[in-house]
């Protein structure tokens, strides 16, 4: 009763699968009945013909309908930081780490592969940054820290599970010639395709679903991103991944059309 007193939105958008009720139940609350829209595929509701757009991935099993849309990669808020100033050596490689989904487990064989032939082409010039997530293991976040030590080319480490400083994330995607991403984390990879730099993604059947492959290898095949052992070769192409702006504009056009 009081939400029918207030101002009241044209758009409801939810994202996440356990939204998805919450955002039905608010568009039965709204007689006038609201334009409803869910990033990511409601599988906890069975009221799904109640949304009028529903995104979900492409590397998702769902099949695409007149309110279901597939798109590529995962939606960002990446915006690059320009201009800044930073002491690092160029050029400045970002290495982004995964880690454990399900029962993959990303290995310390895995990231010992990774530094090594990061390093290598490097070699002993310009500065690698490196960024894990809270999926990281903690056998994986001492390893690094221990390569750390080791390699004086490895010019910073941040864990969002274990530092309390501020995330160096978006600073990092802005002045970094390259980036590397471990194919495990979607939302990583999608990140990065969005900056129009250099993105090498690393991945196999060892740490990663059939699903994450085949969403690695799509972005390949298009040109969003390139093969590890690509690292450091010119890219003639990159494209922007751009899958926001894409979700956004098909919202806006079919809201319009309603």
């Amino acid at each position: 009763k009081k939400l029918n007193k207030e101002p009241s939105p044209d758009i409801i958008i939810s994202c996440g699968r356990r939204t998805a009720t919450v955002a039905l139940e608010l568009k039965k609350i709204f007689n006038y009945k609201p334009f409803c829209v869910h990033l990511m595929y409601p599988q906890y509701t069975f009221l799904k013909n109640n949304f009028d757009l529903i995104f979900t991935p492409q590397h998702d099993r769902i099949k695409q309908k007149k309110n279901i849309k597939k798109f590529l990669g995962s939606p960002s808020n990446i915006k690059l930081i320009k201009n800044i100033e930073h002491s690092f050596i160029k050029p400045v490689f970002f290495l982004l780490v995964g880690g454990d989904h399900g029962n993959f487990k990303l290995s310390v064989r895995e990231i010992n592969k990774i530094l090594k032939s990061i390093i290598k082409r490097l070699d002993n010039r310009g500065s690698l940054l490196i960024t894990t997530s809270r999926r990281s293991s903690d056998h994986l976040i001492e390893r690094i820290n221990y390569l750390k030590s080791k390699y004086n080319i490895i010019k910073e480490v941040y864990h969002p599970k274990t530092s309390k400083k501020n995330n160096p994330y978006f600073r990092n995607l802005s002045i970094a010639k390259e980036i590397v991403v471990t194919g495990d984390s979607m939302s990583m990879v999608s990140d990065a395709c969005e900056t129009k730099k250099p993105v090498r993604i690393y991945y196999n059947k060892n740490f990663c679903s059939n699903k994450h492959i085949n969403f690695c290898e799509k972005l390949i095949e298009k040109n969003y991103a390139f093969s590890f052992d690509t690292l450091g070769e010119k890219c003639n192409k990159i494209k922007v991944l751009n899958t926001s702006k894409k979700i956004a504009a098909h919202i806006n056009e079919s809201y319009k059309n309603e």
